[in-house]
């Protein structure tokens, strides 16, 4: 049977040949916690395979705590800690959070081929816009819209998207965009009352 989980193994039988990343946490017991790569730069996405991860947890108020697909590996809250995780990476999400407040200390990275979420939307052909789901996932995404109104449009805004129909045309679109945490909109440019909104987040 393939071992599919992912495995964490002791720092003593940690490869040469591994990447190397760094994840940092509490200095000075500050609110900041982050995964770099051995440059310095922060870690959005990785191909899968094995990695050395040097955990520096700095402070006794915070911990440092990765999780995603076969993976769920944290140091203690209540200590300081300096340790190594050989770890291998999946294809999926993956999150890192400080249990402790992890509502304002938390990251994530992609990792493989990760399958787009799908998005319908549609505006018109009375004076209604909608998107659904209310929610997704971080990562590649298709958005589909159908646009039924001869006078408004549907205009897709937030991190790192805008795509819009046109307001006179009628028709579908299909948009293929990258979602990142946070909280998108969804409106017509001519008619201010038809809105919406969803959110991207990791899951809990």
């Amino acid at each position: 049977m393939a071992l599919l989980a992912a495995l964490v193994l002791p720092s003593a039988v940690a490869q040469a040949d591994n990447p190397k990343l760094v994840a940092v946490v509490g200095t000075n017991d500050a609110f900041v916690i982050s995964l770099r790569d051995a440059n310095g730069n922060a870690i959005t996405q990785l191909a899968p395979g094995a990695y050395d991860i040097s955990v520096s947890d700095r402070s006794e108020a915070h911990n440092f705590h990765l999780k995603g697909p076969g993976l769920d590996q944290s140091t203690p809250i209540g200590e300081k800690q300096e340790t190594t995780w050989t770890v291998t990476i999946g294809e999926g999400r993956y999150t890192y959070v400080c249990d402790a407040h992890s509502v304002q200390m938390r990251g994530y990275f992609l990792a493989g081929a990760i399958a787009p979420v799908t998005l319908t939307g549609s505006v018109g052909p009375k004076r209604t816009i909608s998107l659904k789901p209310k929610s997704a996932l971080p990562g590649p995404a298709v958005v589909t819209v159908n646009d039924r109104s001869k006078t408004d449009n549907f205009h897709l805004t937030g991190p790192g998207v805008n795509k819009k129909t046109g307001l006179k045309t009628r028709g579908k679109a299909t948009w293929t965009v990258t979602l990142v945490p946070g909280v998108y909109s969804y409106r017509s440019d001519k008619t201010k009352k038809l809105r919406g909104s969803f959110v991207v987040s990791f899951p809990a």
